[in-house]
């Protein structure tokens, strides 16, 4: 007999878990499509947990994923990174509006445990939030660092740089008879490395690549 019951309030119980699941399901897609006439569209095919990734094909660049992705569903759409939401623009009267007309809504950022820790604590103009402190250090960023005037007093940096870089490459094909195999992006990454480290610290690497 107590067996019975008990049985009997464990069916109960699954019954009205389900029926609180679907209750639940409903209710989201109801809304979810209710809001889906002022959203951007979203491709389907989207995996609990990882979103949209395992769309992004390994064998293609990211920008020409994207691009088929676009020419599919649109000048913006939304995809799903993991848990997060990313809005895909490739249009630039899109991107005008979004950063001219609408630029407070994509002016902040998520804020993560990550970028707190690393960051000091999102002090950095790249992650911090939307507001005071973020309108004061983005225009002390473009006057003292951005401005025609500033770059203009480290032209110097650059030109030395250049010429080093290039003497540098000149050196290793006269070593080599003439013809030498030169992995372009490496080196263009020590150049941009060599200028900030000059700029910032009056230091630079040794050699490029």
């Amino acid at each position: 007999m107590e067996f019975s019951l008990q049985l009997q309030a464990i069916i109960c119980f699954c019954a009205l878990l389900a029926a609180i699941i679907c209750l639940y399901v409903a209710t989201n897609t109801t809304n979810r499509n209710r809001k889906r006439g002022s959203r951007p569209p979203e491709p389907e095919g989207a995996w609990p947990f990882i979103g949209h990734l395992h769309l992004l094909e390994k064998n293609q660049l990211l920008h020409q994923t994207l691009g088929k992705m676009a020419d599919k569903y649109g000048k913006a759409f939304m995809i799903r990174l993991g848990i997060r939401q990313a809005l895909v623009i490739s249009s630039w009267e899109v991107a005008k509006e979004c950063f001219t007309t609408n630029d407070k809504l994509f002016s902040s950022r998520p804020k993560f445990l990550a970028v707190k820790l690393m960051g000091y604590d999102h002090a950095m103009l790249g992650f911090a939030p939307y507001g005071p402190y973020w309108r004061n250090i983005r225009k002390l960023a473009t006057v003292e660092l951005l401005s025609n005037h500033q770059l203009e007093l480290i032209k110097h940096v650059r030109d030395i740089e250049t010429k080093i870089f290039i003497k540098e490459l000149y050196e290793l094909c006269v070593k080599n008879g003439g013809l030498v195999d030169v992995e372009m992006k490496d080196r263009f990454g020590d150049l941009a490395m060599n200028i900030i480290l000059r700029v910032i610290a009056n230091s630079r690497k040794q050699t490029y690549g």
